[in-house]
């Protein structure tokens, strides 16, 4: 009987230990086939993400660059002495010594030049290339038939003017060696008379070189009908040296964006095109992933898994065989677990009290820890937007190194590195600066639109969206401005998209979109917030608003819709509701006019 038992227990250990082997094999050759898939899909993602940011760095490099430009334009327009002098030339003394003060303050400036209202110059100073010294041009010229000036000369006073990117021409010719030249002007008025346009103009080469710096893209910059005017290093203008995108990239011109803001984006060639906003003209960008620089994962982790998997699977006979052994001593464990659960039994009421008493005092801290969770959400947001500027300073401080090592750090190059790195600090602080503002308590009621607190909560949360793969679709069907604090409303935008995100991102919706829809009608605004994550269950609907309430489990605080609630109501007069939609939750806010 007992050589019986053993026949037994050997088979059977047989078996299980087949068993787990054969399952592993299965279960490591799917694995492999998975982590290539998926790491063909992160590459995508990373792209996307790193390619999205890359865009919107230089979106606002150039919005900060032109910004800069254009207020020290007014600031020659409107200063004494320059006014002195458009109302009576013979101050042209103090104008001259003016425009040399800009010149010399400015290396990046070209030229500084008056056009009286006839097209001809009245006072110009130039200089012959970056960082040189201005001087006066003592030839002055007709610059009637170009266009910037036509163009400025319809503007309003104050009103800016931006130039493309072409090369500069003088008397009518190219000057050589070609200098590409990028301008911006303003009409000059006095006492309500047209006097003249007032222009700076900068060599575009310092700014395009500082505009399409990256470690990790190749930048291309070209107009709408497709003809680059930038592209590895190279200007290019399309009367002189004609060059189509057609021609540098794989791309048909069907798919080129048309309108501010369009972009498109192939994945597998590793492109994006963005039209972005320059001044009143739009600028057509191309970022292709430098060669050698491709965002590969590692797929020594997926190995090192898969070495775990197959060690694990190999010791399945030792292991199957303990598994098979008698429990010797179950009927001990029955037995004392019994004792356990009796004990247990005598001790509920007090372990009830006990338990009573604690969430009791949970109670108290749910609004403090309301508090953290939004410091929380604070930190997590900035830490979200810096991770990336601080990997482009590691990998420009690695370059710096790597250069200086190969003795192939030249001046250029390092005047473009640091102002790329100065670039990333600027992006910091000014995220900071953000942040800052937004959770700063708000002292007075003041009017401001709806408009505003949105960009305000994008501005915090929506690197996150982006880095999320989440579309928000904003549509306003008329202006809406409200009364109050600013910061309380645009805190009751963030809660509905945060709540939005936090349902898509759970339920890993495939294609999440969270929708923003503005309607006026003769009773007030409707702001309807909808998302598409399936909706909230319908036992929950009725309780959703109570305080301490949160369909979240431990993540929730149960405090934020409560918080959306008591604003809409006490602060602004208004009324809040949810509904299941046809694809998600919708929170819908009515506020009177």
């Amino acid at each position: 009987m007992p050589e019986r038992i053993l026949i037994t227990r050997r088979r059977f250990t047989t078996v299980l230990a087949l068993s787990f082997f054969v399952y592993g094999i299965l279960l490591m050759g799917l694995f492999y086939l998975f982590s290539n898939w998926l790491i063909d899909k992160k590459e995508s993602e990373k792209f996307r993400s790193e390619v999205y940011i890359e865009a919107a760095n230089k979106e606002r490099f150039l919005n900060l660059y032109l910004s800069k430009l254009s207020r020290s334009l007014k600031s020659v327009a409107y200063n004494p002495y320059f006014v002195s002098y458009v109302a009576d030339p013979g101050y042209i003394n103090s104008a001259e010594y003016l425009f040399l003060t800009i010149m010399l303050e400015h290396d990046d400036y070209m030229q500084l030049r008056f056009i009286g209202a006839d097209g001809k110059e009245r006072l110009r100073f130039d200089r012959d290339r970056p960082e040189g010294y201005p001087y006066k041009a003592a030839k002055l010229q007709d610059k009637s038939d170009r266009y910037y000036f036509r163009e400025t000369a319809k503007l309003k006073e104050g009103q800016i003017h931006t130039s493309k990117i072409d090369y500069n021409i003088e008397n009518g010719r190219l000057v050589r060696p070609i200098v590409p030249v990028f301008r911006v002007s303003t009409p000059i008025y006095f006492k309500g008379d047209f006097k003249g346009v007032l222009t700076i103009n900068t060599f575009a080469e310092k700014i395009i070189d500082l505009f399409t710096s990256s470690p990790i893209f190749d930048t291309v910059i070209f107009d709408r009908e497709g003809y680059v005017i930038y592209a590895r290093g190279k200007f290019y203008d399309r009367h002189f040296t004609p060059m189509r995108i057609t021609r540098l990239l794989p791309v048909t011109p069907d798919r080129l964006p048309r309108k501010l803001d369009d972009e498109y984006l192939d994945e597998a060639h590793k492109i994006y095109i963005k039209a972005m906003p320059m001044g009143n003209r739009i600028l057509y960008v191309a970022y292709v992933l430098k060669p050698g620089t491709l965002i590969k994962l590692q797929k020594e982790d997926y190995q090192a898994a898969g070495i775990v998997l197959l060690i694990l699977f190999l010791s399945a006979f030792p292991l199957s065989y303990l598994l098979s052994r008698p429990t010797e001593h179950m009927f001990d464990i029955v037995a004392r677990q019994r004792r356990e659960l009796e004990d247990l039994t005598h001790t509920l009421e007090e372990r009830v009290r006990e338990k009573t008493e604690e969430n009791a005092r949970k109670d108290r801290l749910i609004i403090h820890q309301a508090r953290l969770a939004e410091l929380g959400e604070m930190i997590g947001n900035i830490a979200h937007q810096w991770r990336h500027p601080l990997t482009r300073l590691s990998l420009i401080l690695q370059n710096l190194k790597a250069l200086n090592n190969r003795g192939r750090l030249e001046k250029e190059r390092l005047n473009a590195m640091l102002a790329t790195a100065n670039e990333q600090i600027f992006f910091m602080s000014d995220t900071i600066d953000n942040f800052k503002d937004f959770y700063k308590p708000a002292t007075e009621s003041v009017d401001f639109t709806l408009r505003e607190a949105y960009e305000k909560v994008m501005e915090i949360i929506g690197y996150d969206l982006r880095h999320k793969n989440i579309t928000v679709r904003y549509t306003q069907e008329c202006p809406v401005r409200l009364h109050g604090k600013p910061n309380q409303f645009a805190q009751v935008l963030l809660n509905l998209i945060a709540n939005a995100r936090d349902a898509l991102t759970e339920r890993a919706v495939s294609d999440p979109v969270i929708t923003l829809d503005v309607r006026c009608d003769d009773d007030g605004y409707r702001i309807t917030v909808c998302d598409n994550a399936g909706g909230i269950p319908d036992e929950h609907l009725n309780r959703i608003f109570e305080p301490y309430f949160s369909t979240k489990s431990e993540r929730g605080t149960g405090v934020g819709l409560y918080m959306v609630k008591t604003i809409i109501e006490e602060k602004f007069g208004g009324e809040v509701s949810v509904v299941n939609g046809e694809k998600g939750a919708c929170f819908t806010l009515r506020l009177p006019v």
